[in-house]
């Protein structure tokens, strides 16, 4: 095995030992890994270990690669062990890729830039031993698309917005009980909280997209362990793409309201009177030009 190769093996590997490492640390110092997009939270909701000690299982993976390239430069028997374990590692990124294709439905960058560091560790060693690591991927991904995920396609699959719910505002005998799925950066959203403070005829229940300050919602005590995966998998599910948007709990169903001006609407009509006046002010109940934010813009 050329030297250079092997070389290349030992930074990478090392490089790779220190990424995961910086992660399991942000998760202990934040409560959280960096990720670019919201499929992390998805991927890491599919697994049964907790995301630190997942990390640590990489860690010591790669940790092992370095010290199987640093044996092989001065003894080259190893130089099988160490395919081996490369190998296998890909094998195995190449499930998690075909989990997140044809199950969870949604990509982890996180996932995907160990996914290029094992695919380049093998192409150190030679081109033999990336055709047969791709090989085996796209074995896996043609096995993934020939089985039926249905019953597993949902990763929130029993969960429901109260397991999406960060605070609840109540107060006795409400009328109704509402969903407000909003954005810490939606200006529109901030209308609508505006108007909740006081106690109503509504028990309300704040469901934000993504983690949100402390200090947002004063008064409230938050639920650290709610998920808001669970609220863009709602807008996602029923083909919104907009902030703030207010679920409303029915005897016969549920209400969806788009918009500020509507929402504030509703809940004016709804919650701050002794009975529901709906005099036909609230409008189009799925207006949302000038009352609302794109899920994904950046503010």
């Amino acid at each position: 095995m050329k030297f250079r190769s092997l070389q290349g093996v030992i930074y990478l590997s090392l490089l790779a030992f220190i990424i995961i490492i910086a992660q399991a640390l942000l998760i202990v110092f934040k409560g959280e890994a960096f990720c670019v997009n919201e499929g992390c939270r998805i991927v890491e909701a599919l697994t049964l270990i907790p995301p630190f000690y997942f990390n640590l299982l990489g860690a010591a993976y790669f940790f092992s690669i370095f010290c199987i390239a640093i044996t092989t430069k001065y003894r080259s028997r190893t130089e099988t062990l160490l395919r081996i374990v490369l190998i296998s590692g890909l094998a195995a990124e190449g499930i998690l890729l075909g989990y997140q294709i044809f199950v969870a439905n949604a990509f982890c960058s996180y996932c995907l830039l160990i996914l290029l560091l094992m695919v380049i560790l093998n192409s150190l060693m030679d081109l033999r031993q990336l055709t047969f690591g791709l090989v085996t991927i796209v074995a896996q991904l043609v096995m993934f698309s020939l089985l039926n995920f249905d019953t597993a396609k949902d990763p929130l699959r029993g969960l429901t917005l109260d397991n999406g719910t960060y605070a609840v505002r109540r107060c006795s005998d409400p009328l109704k009980q509402l969903y407000l799925i909003f954005s810490e950066d939606c200006p529109h959203c901030y209308k609508v909280i505006e108007t909740l403070e006081g106690c109503t005829r509504c028990e309300f229940h704040f469901n934000p997209i993504k983690k949100i300050r402390a200090d947002l919602l004063p008064g409230l005590n938050p639920n650290e362990n709610f998920l808001p995966e669970i609220n863009t998998a709602a807008l996602r599910i029923f083909g919104i793409d907009t902030v703030p948007v207010l679920i409303a709990k029915d005897h016969d169903g549920l209400t969806f309201i788009q918009g500020d001006r509507n929402i504030i609407n509703y809940i004016q009509n709804t919650c701050f009177r002794e009975m529901p006046l709906l005099d036909g002010n609230l409008g189009d109940p799925f207006e949302t030009e000038g009352g609302a934010c794109s899920i994904n813009e950046n503010y």
